[in-house]
């Protein structure tokens, strides 16, 4: 496979003695304050670096052209990156994509081809469609009947209905509405509050700018723009498209990976006004994909970073998830595991491991994965790296960058986790991308549920 340029490379600071020729600060190397000193005088030193703040001596290194001087490479040492098949076991072109009657593929995209894993609607699933303007309708239905094959056309009974007002979309099942770029944008306010009042975990009301429906027929892309759109409505009728099957005959030595179709997934997201928070939720989703139920709660905590700062907050929050998981706990998964696009604080990671690993052992009775993850810099693709692993508060405690084949960057992936296995956390990555099934791209960096959970939260704002 085609690797891409590496612009950055990882390295770990041996010491600030060689350094001290230059005029550099002498400082202890795994604290932040010597890895903001060191930092400081690279730049200076024309070194585009940055540190990473779970492991202090750990540097992130542009490469120029011009490569690196003799004096850097004997203070820090380079952290190679492996394949991501290599350090896994399994890579994102190992996954079967499996569908109804035995149908299965290695692309989810064949959700055109085959008829669910799993729906509630045994014969037939009519979904409902409002539309703005007539050729919305019919632009929708040329993609339909151009990519969807026969046995998903016998299924999905798609409904068309002429919308008079946005006022038309508020209630019922799951629902298309095809609306204009410029009613999309006038009446924002009260589609926002139809959009959250149809919320239970997921939205059963799909939003689609019918003017780029139009500039999409026709296009490179029109079979995956139908495919990402046919999979979101089967999913927000609560069906499972298709089902994730990892590839057991490569896990000899990652036996905890087959822990993941097992797990039970809770995506949190947080929203702010200012200085304060405002509305946190979390989504609940087994390992199949399917959500389970989520929590609405209220927060009133000032500070400028993502991360609970007042224990008492947490311990709520977490109350009322665990609440809402009283309901899951006969399934016994094997695992639970924490998501969100910040890092988590050490203090959250001893509070939620103390409700969820040590005091609610019917439900979970060892391991517990907080994990966040976000786009960060380029390491040439399909590769991955150890940033850092260290053993803390009854865990592990590390951080990863991976670049899967289609990502243009890396995506830097922190985590704490009560099993032993430290590349548990990357596998988790890799298998919950392919769970989303509302973005089929192979491209995307976000998992669900989380996702689930900031979308929700990015309509709240709209209303306000």
């Amino acid at each position: 496979m085609e690797q891409t340029k590496v612009t950055y490379k990882i390295y770990r600071l041996t010491g600030t003695s060689i350094l001290k020729s230059e005029a550099a600060p002498t400082c202890e190397p795994k604290t932040v304050e010597c890895a903001k000193e060191v930092l400081k005088w690279l730049r200076g030193r024309g070194i585009d670096a940055r540190f990473v703040a779970e492991f202090p001596d750990r540097f992130i290194v542009r490469i120029s052209d011009d490569g690196l001087p003799e004096w850097f490479l004997k203070s820090f040492s380079e952290i190679k990156p492996r394949g991501v098949g290599e350090v896994v076991g399994f890579d994102e072109g190992d996954l079967l994509y499996r569908f109804d009657d035995m149908g299965q593929s290695g692309v989810p995209y064949d959700v055109l081809r085959y008829r669910p894993y799993h729906c509630p609607a045994l014969r037939r699933l009519s979904i409902e469609i409002y539309y703005e303007r007539h050729e919305y309708w019919d632009a929708l239905k040329t993609l339909f009947n151009r990519h969807v094959d026969q046995p998903l056309r016998e299924f999905v009974e798609l409904v068309p209905k002429g919308l008079k007002d946005v006022s038309d979309l508020e209630g019922g099942d799951v629902r298309l509405a095809l609306l204009s770029g410029e009613t999309l944008e006038r009446r924002i306010k009260e589609i926002a509050e139809m959009k959250s009042r149809s919320y239970n975990g997921l939205s059963t009301l799909q939003l689609v700018n019918g003017d780029k429906l139009l500039g999409a027929v026709g296009g490179r892309g029109e079979k995956y723009y139908v495919a990402n759109l046919l999979s979101g409505l089967l999913f927000k009728a609560g069906c499972i498209p298709y089902y994730v099957e990892l590839p057991t005959q490569t896990l000899s030595i990652h036996r905890e990976h087959l822990k993941l179709p097992r797990a039970l997934y809770v995506g949190v997201g947080l929203a702010k006004a200012g200085e304060e928070y405002m509305k946190g939720l979390a989504v609940l989703m087994t390992g199949h994909g399917n959500v389970v139920g989520y929590v609405d709660k209220d927060f009133h905590i000032r500070g400028k970073s993502m991360e609970f700062l007042e224990e008492r907050e947490l311990e709520e929050f977490v109350n009322e998830i665990k609440a809402k998981l009283e309901s899951y706990r006969s399934n016994k998964p094997e695992l639970i595991v924490v998501v969100r696009s910040r890092k988590f604080h050490i203090m959250e990671w001893r509070t939620l491991r103390r409700n969820f690993a040590r005091h609610w052992l019917r439900l979970s009775s060892r391991d517990l994965l907080l994990m966040s993850s976000y786009r960060y810099v380029g390491i040439g693709r399909s590769r991955a790296v150890e940033v850092g692993r260290t053993i803390v508060d009854g865990g592990l405690h590390g951080v990863w960058l991976v670049q899967l084949s289609k990502f243009k960057s890396a995506v830097k992936v922190s985590y704490f986790y009560t099993g032993n296995d430290a590349t548990l956390p990357l596998a988790a990555y890799i298998y919950l991308r392919s769970l989303d099934f509302t973005s089929l791209t192979q491209g995307r960096t976000s998992l669900p549920p989380v996702k689930y959970a900031r979308n929700y939260l990015k309509w709240l704002k709209h209303m306000s």
